[in-house]
């Protein structure tokens, strides 16, 4: 009876804990990055590919995550003593936040979660499709090509750009409650030499 007391006890206060408040226990590693950053950035890449950009100073620290794969990158910021601050994820190709971003206080309790991709009713691999459908080219190699969403007047839009020919941009925007392209132009590009 003794231990089953002690065992209802210690689950109850392993569960009271979580929730909006919970801690995290990830910290930024100031020492690792003060002795290899160079300019005030430290870059390396692991096995898989991956690509971690770590930058900052005593003030505030920020890492970005790039995996090999996928549309999207782990974006994360330290308070000066590298407690976590802030993370969430950014769009590869137009840095627009994506999913579940969560924000932290000093102590490292969560304080808020704001989901981005809530507003929307289209995600970005519909997107794609609609780029598929009408075969047009969208390369992770190619700089100028972009997707970014916002609200405009109360409405979801998202804006695809991509380079056709050396000096032209081709921009489309995508109403996100229909899917209907709402609006095809370009503009000229000159790139710096």
């Amino acid at each position: 009876m003794k231990w089953t007391w002690v065992l209802i006890t210690v689950l109850f206060y392993s569960c009271h804990g979580q929730g909006k408040n919970k801690t995290t226990m990830e910290k930024f590693d100031i020492t690792a990055f003060n002795t290899h950053q160079s300019g005030g950035e430290y870059l390396r890449t692991l096995d898989d590919g991956t690509v971690i950009s770590q930058f900052g100073d005593s003030a505030g620290y920020f890492e970005k995550t790039f995996p090999s794969k996928g549309w999207f990158y782990g974006y994360k910021e330290f308070y000066g003593d590298g407690e976590l601050k802030l993370e969430g994820e950014l769009f590869k190709k137009g840095e627009f936040q994506a999913g579940t971003w969560k924000e932290f206080d000093e102590r490292g309790r969560q304080q808020k979660e704001t989901n981005y991709d809530a507003q929307y009713k289209m995600d970005i691999d519909a997107i794609f499709k609609i780029l598929r459908q009408k075969n047009i080219p969208f390369l992770m190699t190619d700089s100028f090509n972009t997707v970014r969403r916002g609200v405009v007047d109360g409405k979801g839009l998202w804006i695809v750009e991509w380079k056709t020919l050396p000096d032209r941009i081709e921009r489309m925007q995508i109403d996100d409650s229909t899917g209907k392209i709402i609006k095809q132009d370009f503009y000229t590009h000159q790139e710096n030499n």
